[in-house]
């Protein structure tokens, strides 16, 4: 986990993920007491913003957003692809805004009238409108595999972009619309063959350490909420000693605010690295910052282990379910031989679905006990200060 997060790669095929995760995710961008209304919310079952396109797509939406507006602000863009190009990015824009009213202020999500609005409240449910402001602005920042946002990818396209330009700016003036939209495709798809692809073939590249590690969290916890053996009555007790909402959630908080950090040390160090004793003092700091990584990314480990765990018990549940089909076969065995008056091989078959069904309960009770280690390594029982930031190397 520690070399997927170094190089932000994360192997094989990986679905998106849902909008609780990414939601849950997005609320380390809120304060403590709006991101515990949200957990509080998933947690009672309550409505929560969704997208009926899902936030990868939003993800998706606000980098072409990015990726025009820098390509606008060249100054080497002709006029008239400028006018086209511009136009495009109205409409992308609008379609943000729209996305942002959905999740702000779309009805039948949070209380709408007033009686309601202070029964939420009262029951400490209710989200406010800075903290779904800030919630969307999260949402913006989902992690999402193999979206294009390299900055060496960003300057090569930069660089494209103006070559394509110099072309268009000496004939625009003599061809008609229809050449001119074809050009600003070729612009905002302009990548020149020197730049390297976003994500190998099965593969999720990400943009850095950081979101790799949300992105890891994020996945492992779809795949626990998502299994039936999680909800079973075999894991009622353990559903009970950890909350997985709030844990994805507080992974998310420190991992943001460790990034943060991160970025004003580097800044600190920008602008005052000429001075020795000042670069060692940020030194130090980032070395302090080391263990909180480390805790980091063994938590998130633990949360995969707790997947596996439930993975490997769901199969053996499975196993337990063919156990009882045929026991219902055998009852009516049973009763056609015991009409004929040959008991015996009732009774045998009987002995051997039990020492059957023992074997399977005590393969489950073995999943039980792991999960519990696993369990206990998730959720530290001493909550723990977050100090400065440390970005992976």
């Amino acid at each position: 986990m520690r070399s997927w997060c170094d190089h932000a790669a994360v192997p094989g095929e990986r679905p998106e993920l849902s909008d609780t995760s990414a939601t849950l995710i997005a609320s380390g961008y809120l304060t403590a007491a709006g991101r515990a209304i949200l957990v509080r919310r998933i947690s009672t079952g309550l409505p929560v913003p969704t997208l009926m396109t899902g936030f990868g797509d939003m993800r998706r939406l606000q980098r072409s957003i990015a990726q025009l507006e820098s390509q606008l602000a060249g100054p080497m863009l002709p006029g008239v692809v400028a006018a086209v190009l511009r136009n495009r990015l109205n409409g992308l824009v609008r379609r943000r805004e729209e996305a942002r009213k959905t999740i702000v202020t779309g009805k039948g999500v949070f209380a709408g009238s007033t009686r309601a609005i202070r029964r939420e409240r009262r029951e400490n449910v209710y989200l406010e409108i800075d903290e779904r402001e800030r919630l969307f602005a999260g949402l913006l920042c989902t992690p999402t595999p193999n979206v294009n946002t390299m900055r060496s990818v960003r300057r090569a396209g930069s660089v494209a972009v103006e070559r394509i330009a110099g072309v268009v700016g000496q004939v625009a003036a003599k061809s008609g619309s229809r050449q001119v939209e074809q050009w600003a495709d070729q612009i905002a798809a302009a990548t020149p063959r020197d730049i390297p692809a976003p994500a190998a073939p099965g593969s999720a590249h990400l943009v850095d350490g950081y979101e790799a590690l949300l992105f890891v969290a994020g996945h492992y916890y779809d795949r626990i909420l998502m299994n039936p053996a999680w909800r079973s009555d075999h894991f009622a007790v353990q559903r009970t000693q950890v909350n997985l909402h709030a844990e994805l959630a507080e992974i998310a908080t420190d991992v943001i605010a460790l990034r943060a950090v991160r970025v004003d040390l580097d800044r600190a160090k920008a602008g005052g690295g000429f001075d020795r004793a000042f670069a060692e003092q940020i030194d130090r700091r980032e070395s302090a910052l080391r263990p909180v990584w480390t805790e980091l990314i063994d938590r998130v480990q633990a949360l995969s282990e707790v997947a596996h765990v439930v993975e490997s018990a769901a199969t053996e549940l499975r196993i337990l379910a063919e156990y009882d089909k045929a026991a219902t076969i055998d009852d009516r065995i049973d009763a056609l031989i015991a009409r004929s008056g040959d008991r015996e091989i009732s009774v045998d078959n009987a002995k051997r679905l039990t020492e059957q069904v023992r074997s399977g309960e005590e393969q489950l009770r073995v999943y039980r006990d792991v999960l519990q280690g696993n369990i206990a390594r998730l959720s530290p029982s001493v909550p723990r200060e977050l100090p400065a930031r440390y970005e992976p190397s």
